[in-house]
């Protein structure tokens, strides 16, 4: 699997995502269900030594606890380094709150710190994003990349405007325009590869497979015929055998061996 640079830090152009590992299938309750029952610690240790035979090397997830420990052990168990984007969205597989989460990233060195969605796309009333800066200046002081996750070409536009210095986007892109149910945005596909292809930063693009609803031939070869090089997909994988599945095709049309 070939490589993305993001100023010296080299990410997996393919990385696995973990909506799916904590049953946000943003499909249906039953398969929701499906996904948290099979998705053990066992399980998801075996699901990320499959994506790590591809050479997927970073790990894009929450911050929490369980996914810091398996992939600690992983580290241990390997002898190989770990990745990993961390964002700092308020969910179920954790008690800890945004600013818990935050903390936790810059203490564990995540290599992308996100700030989440929850607190960049929140309503406002003023061209900026209050609280923002200091969130940057914080991951920066540590060393660390800067990242936001958003749902809005809005917001891309905004951080770009105000010079936030996000090193980073995590954003959606697929053929069909899904972001999750009941998104109240009307981005169109379109307008969304402009907003990536002209925005000079990387981006980690989302929802690539539109949460199940797009196979995954067509959904990567989407992603990466209307993103730059220097992008980065983020792949929801629900199970070992998607895994295999999903990271052949990506190799395949990326060019290279499986």
């Amino acid at each position: 699997m070939q490589t993305v640079s993001v100023k010296g830090r080299d990410f997996s152009k393919v990385v696995l995502g973990t909506n799916a590992i904590y049953g946000r299938s943003h499909f249906s309750d039953a398969r929701s269900k499906e996904y948290e029952q099979r998705c053990t610690d066992d399980y998801i240790t075996r699901l990320i030594e499959m994506c790590m035979k591809f050479g997927v090397n970073t790990v894009e997830s929450s911050a929490n606890e369980r996914i810091s420990r398996l992939m600690s052990e992983l580290e241990h168990k390997h002898s190989q380094r770990l990745r990993f984007i961390g964002n700092t969205r308020k969910d179920k597989t954790s008690a800890m709150g945004h600013q818990e989460k935050f903390d936790s990233l810059i203490a564990s060195e995540a290599d992308i710190c996100v700030v989440h969605a929850q607190f960049v796309d929140r309503p406002r009333r003023s061209d900026t994003i209050g609280g923002l800066q200091r969130l940057v200046d914080q991951i920066h002081a540590a060393g660390l990349l800067a990242g936001i996750s958003t749902h809005r070409i809005s917001t891309v536009e905004l951080c770009e405007e105000q010079d936030y210095g996000i090193d980073a986007y995590l954003f959606p892109l697929n053929e069909t325009g899904f972001v999750y149910p009941g998104y109240d945005g009307n981005e169109t596909p379109t307008q969304r590869i402009e907003t990536i292809k002209n925005t000079p930063k990387p981006f980690v693009l989302m929802k690539t497979l539109g949460a199940g609803r797009i196979p995954p031939a067509d959904g990567l070869a989407f992603a990466l015929d209307n993103s730059k090089e220097s992008d980065i997909i983020t792949l929801g994988l629900g199970s070992i055998e998607e895994a295999e599945e999903s990271l052949s095709l990506a190799c395949e049309l990326l060019g290279e061996p499986k």
